[in-house]
């Protein structure tokens, strides 16, 4: 039987690149000193983060739901403003 090859789980590797492009997408916030995207991205995290319990699935939808709506917030706040 050969022990690396009997189960091979993808999940910690992608749980792993959603996690650090959210991360790189803060960082990158941050450095441009994009101060409110970053605040809406940070606390859409966090409530998230909050309303699943805290767990390593509700950190991955947390981290998901970020993305998106840092994908779509200015695009969003230039439509409302016009």
């Amino acid at each position: 039987m050969n022990a690396f090859l009997s189960h091979i789980d993808m999940a910690p590797l992608f749980y792993g690149v959603v996690l650090a492009l959210g991360i790189f997408s803060m960082l990158y916030k941050f450095m441009r000193g994009d101060y409110v995207a970053l605040f809406v991205e940070a606390g859409v995290f966090i409530l998230v983060f909050k309303l699943h319990g805290g767990t390593l699935t509700g950190g991955l939808s947390a981290a998901v739901c970020s993305l998106i709506v840092s994908l779509f917030y200015k695009s969003f706040v230039r439509r409302v403003r016009r």
